[in-house]
């Protein structure tokens, strides 16, 4: 009888138990746009006309971390091989919980068009796996303010949480 007691209650503990969410907090993704329009005069998502694709083209699983200082994901090489397919000027979305926390494009190294209202990201030749997120392309043009939200608060304690923060 004790044996059966025992076993019931192994075996209560064990299925009763979750496991971990593997997440530990909210999903950092990142999603092409599947439509948009532009800012009138720039080179700038208009967020009421935005949409996400379905599926994220970076998934929580694929950031391995984030660079606070340097603006720069480290990704699992499938995600940073589609990036690296993108076409200049993929618009995208950096999202926390499929909520957007901020726009952008993708402008190649190569890009020889401007887009200086905006945050962009290109993949790092230079470095494995690593995107960078930057102001303006190629950089930020004198008189030009864009609302920077490459550090977040909720973003970057959702990366944390995670352990994803560097």
């Amino acid at each position: 009888m004790r044996r059966l007691l025992s076993i019931f209650t192994i075996s209560l503990l064990l299925f009763s138990c979750k496991k971990d969410n593997l997440t530990m907090g909210e999903p950092v993704e990142i999603y092409l746009l599947d439509s948009y329009g532009y800012v009138t005069g720039k080179c700038q998502v208009d967020a009421a006309t935005a949409s996400l694709q379905n599926e994220p083209i970076a998934g929580n699983s694929d950031i391995e971390r984030y660079s606070q200082a340097d603006h720069q994901f480290t990704i699992s090489e499938d995600a940073i091989q589609q990036i690296k397919t993108l076409g200049d000027g993929a618009a995208f979305a950096v999202t926390v919980d499929k909520k957007v926390i901020y726009y952008g494009f993708y402008k190649p190294i190569y890009s020889s068009s401007f887009c200086a209202n905006s945050i962009t990201m290109n993949a790092d030749f230079s470095a494995e796996n690593k995107i960078t997120v930057k102001l303006g392309y190629p950089g930020i043009i004198e008189g030009t303010v864009i609302e920077d939200e490459r550090n977040n608060a909720v973003l970057l304690a959702a990366l944390k949480k995670q352990g994803k923060l560097r």
